[in-house]
């Protein structure tokens, strides 16, 4: 299944309801606490709520999941962190023969001489033209759930929950099932990359397999180079075009090391000693040269020109731009760097990317204080935007125009 939108409501500075459209590329840009890491981070929530891997969880969103911490309460995952809140996340997916999606409503439950409790308050599931709702008024822990099959109420129902998926219930739809397990899949799926970025200590252990995941720091990104000879050699050309120096898999028994040597020079660096840059861009070209092979599912990459110098922004944007798996696996970038923006829209421009495959979106604060507010820029097929906003990416220009004013006063 392919992810096609995401949406949140209450949830931090969403007051919402907001919803990303996700394109191939999707790229999320904005000012500092403007909640682009939040929207990002929430599609990581939503799926630590269905994942096999965290699904044993009594939490239906489980506060921890990927590897990203979410928050250390409920509370702080709805907006105004209000005791008894309630926030609501939604996922829509599809592929050639359906379009399925879920809308699922958590609320903190908090009653005399107990401690509070998450409870699933509605949960609306729809395949194709079956839809499934269920609904909670009364959250006492034995309160039914009353049950909507395609608009038709049917007997209230009494449902176990799995993380934020049904386990067991009586008298619900056997597509229902079949419909969850797509959506674990896709959950499983979810890879992301936060920021700032560590590989972990040296030396690293020889694997026997390519790691499943790279782990949310990207410590697992030695381990597949080290497993993977073609993707070794693929990382070891970017390094070489982008920085001048040549990566080396330094053997050490049953363990090894990452060297960093400079074009021509005769020593070699452990990669941990090196430039912080050319440790923390390792798991981002790594994550992008193994989009392709991945699977099904959606890669998620915070700031991937970090702790780099700005000339290496375009060759961190084309790694990325070059390796793009399409629909099934699309690619959600966070980003300050108006590189990764400008080799975007050139690609559109020269015809190596659709205009349909690519979107950027503008993460603002809301009129009246309401949180944070997406506007949706669409790239036209010439490379140029489409309402592009004041306060974007202008510092450059706007120091043009001051040095040229300085020039002309002071001669």
């Amino acid at each position: 299944m392919e992810l096609q939108r995401f949406g949140v409501e209450r949830y931090k500075g969403y007051v919402g309801p907001e919803t990303l459209e996700v394109a191939p590329l999707t790229i999320l840009v904005g000012g500092n606490n403007s909640g682009k890491t939040a929207l990002a981070r929430g599609i990581q929530l939503l799926a630590g709520g269905l994942s096999t891997s965290t699904n044993g969880s009594s939490e239906p969103l489980p506060l921890e999941s990927g590897g990203i911490r979410h928050g250390d309460k409920f509370e702080d995952l709805v907006t105004g962190r209000v005791p008894h809140g309630r926030l609501t996340l939604s996922v829509e997916l599809a592929d050639a023969e359906k379009r399925m999606s879920l809308s699922a409503t958590v609320r903190n439950v908090v009653g005399p001489d107990m401690p509070s409790e998450r409870q699933v308050s509605r949960w609306a599931l729809r395949s194709g033209a079956d839809e499934l709702v269920l609904e909670r008024q009364v959250f006492e822990k034995r309160s039914l759930y009353d049950v909507a099959v395609s608009g038709r109420a049917a007997d209230p129902s009494s449902v176990r929950w799995r993380g934020l998926a049904p386990q067991s219930a009586e008298g619900l739809p056997s597509w229902a099932a079949a419909s969850v397990d797509g959506l674990r899949s896709w959950a499983d799926g979810v890879r992301y990359l936060r920021c700032p970025r560590r590989l972990g200590r040296p030396p690293y252990s020889v694997p026997e397999r390519p790691p499943r995941t790279l782990g949310s720091r990207g410590c697992g990104a030695p381990l597949a180079l080290a497993a993977d000879g073609a993707l070794r050699t693929a990382v070891q050309e970017w390094y070489r075009t982008a920085f001048g120096v040549h990566l080396e898999l330094e053997a050490l028994g049953d363990y090894f090391d990452l060297k960093a040597r400079p074009s021509g020079g005769a020593s070699s660096v452990a990669l941990s000693q090196s430039g912080r840059g050319l440790a923390h861009a390792l798991p981002v070209v790594v994550t992008a040269l193994t989009a392709g092979s991945a699977g099904p599912g959606v890669d998620i990459i915070e700031h991937p020109e970090a702790e780099l110098h700005p000339a290496a922004h375009a060759e961190i944007a084309e790694v990325l731009l070059g390796h793009l798996a399409g629909a099934a696996r699309p690619l959600i970038v966070e980003t300050h760097s108006e590189m990764v923006v400008l080799r975007a829209r050139r690609r559109v421009a020269e015809g190596r990317l659709r205009a349909e495959d690519v979107v950027v979106y503008w993460i603002h604060p809301a009129p009246a204080g309401q949180g944070s507010a997406l506007r949706k820029i669409r790239v036209r097929e010439n490379g140029r935007v489409d309402g592009w906003p004041d306060g974007v990416f202008i510092e450059d220009y706007e120091e043009i125009l001051a040095i040229r004013r300085a020039a002309r006063d002071g001669g």
